[in-house]
């Protein structure tokens, strides 16, 4: 809207420039004393326009020194092109500045407000009216014509202006409502997100928290028994890793795991992370599928613990070594997820990766298919620094 009333504004006075001012300068043109001057004076106004133009067509705001410029010429242009007429030609048809000098302010004067343009409109007819006096002080019957010529063409100006303030008006308060509904549509949209996430989260608990709760609660379930235990672990481990999908993290898979590491060591586990390799995009539902069985051999560990995360070609891997061997690690429910186990020495290695990318022909980034557990064991064993990063 606001473009359209910039480019009806230059429409107008185009319109007044070429269909008003050109025919009477052209056709009193050898009446005045100087004509290279109401030429020179035309030409000026004409490329105020011409660049004006080149502005909107670029999509540009005008910029304050240019409006001053533009009003600051145009008024000079008036100045002096009306300086060559005689008092009795004043407001008549030779005097063709003043159909179109109002009409500059209003256009260049659009984003400045309604004010700015009635003072330049009134500031032009007061520099008329002292050169109207310099020139010599007309009959009353000219005077009132004149008048009556200055009000006219100032009613137009004026009333285009304060169109043009009323339709800016409705613009800005088009564009306040439509920011409004933006804001309430995308606040019901993350409501309903939301919803549907805790929704989520409410049925993952359902088949596994409230079975165990329900079963400590009517005594089918022994609070004293091993498994017991290790089963209220597990599923504290997995709340805190649903509370921690909530957050925003830098890296949701090691946030996640770490809440998960924070009931081990809340059990007196001691647990050693090692992070290798920057941070991979990996979506919930994957994330959830890599760290559960991890979850699960943290929720028994008796007194130590090491998880290592690696990162890198193409791959995200997530396991740990515990010291309980004898434990049931849940099979991953998402297709693409590899799950290794290994039992040896009395410790237990649970190991989950996922492919993120295709493998590279030259194999420059091609995943590590053909580890063994084996070599897996040895580099979570040779693998004793702790990294944060």
């Amino acid at each position: 809207m606001l473009g359209a009333l910039r480019l009806a504004g230059l429409g107008i006075l185009s319109a007044v420039h070429f269909g008003l001012a050109l025919p009477a300068l052209l056709s009193n043109l050898d009446g005045y004393r100087h004509p290279w001057v109401q030429l020179t004076a035309f030409g000026l106004l004409t490329l105020i326009i011409v660049v004006d133009a080149l502005l909107g067509m670029a999509g540009r705001r005008r910029p304050r020194r240019w409006v001053a410029a533009g009003l600051l010429c145009s008024l000079a242009a008036a100045v002096v092109a009306t300086s060559q007429l005689p008092g009795d030609h004043f407001l008549a048809t030779p005097h063709w500045t003043f159909l179109e000098i109002g009409w500059f302010g209003v256009l260049l004067l659009f984003d400045a407000g309604l004010n700015a343009t009635l003072l330049f409109v009134a500031l032009h007819v007061v520099v008329t009216l002292g050169q109207l006096l310099l020139a010599g002080i007309p009959s009353r019957q000219a005077a009132a014509g004149m008048a009556v010529s200055a009000l006219a063409i100032c009613a137009f100006q004026i009333a285009a202006a304060v169109m043009a303030r009323l339709l800016r008006g409705c613009a800005t308060a088009a564009g306040a409502t439509a920011r409004e509904q933006e804001r309430v549509r995308t606040e019901a949209a993350v409501s309903a997100q939301v919803h549907a996430d805790q929704r989520s989260r409410y049925r993952d608990l359902g088949r596994s928290v409230l079975p165990l709760l329900t079963g400590l609660a009517d005594g089918t379930l022994d609070p004293g028994d091993e498994r017991v235990r290790r089963r209220c672990a597990f599923e504290a481990a997995r709340m805190r890793r649903l509370f921690a999908e909530r957050d925003h993290a830098s890296d949701p898979l090691l946030h996640e795991l770490r809440a998960g590491i924070g009931v081990a060591e809340r059990h007196g586990v001691d647990v050693q992370l090692a992070v290798r390799g920057a941070s991979a995009p990996v979506p919930r539902h994957l994330r959830r599928a890599l760290t559960e069985p991890v979850l699960a051999a943290l929720a028994t560990a008796e007194r130590s613990a090491r998880a290592t995360v690696v990162r890198g070609g193409g791959q995200v891997r997530v396991s740990v070594v515990t010291d309980a061997p004898e434990t049931d690690i849940p099979e991953p429910t998402e297709r693409g997820i590899r799950l290794r186990t290994v039992h040896s020495e009395g410790r237990l290695l649970v190991e989950a990766s996922y492919t993120l990318l295709a493998p590279s022909p030259s194999g420059a980034a091609r995943p590590r298919d053909h580890d063994t557990p084996e070599t897996a064991w040895n580099a979570q064993s040779s693998s004793s620094e702790v990294s944060p990063s």
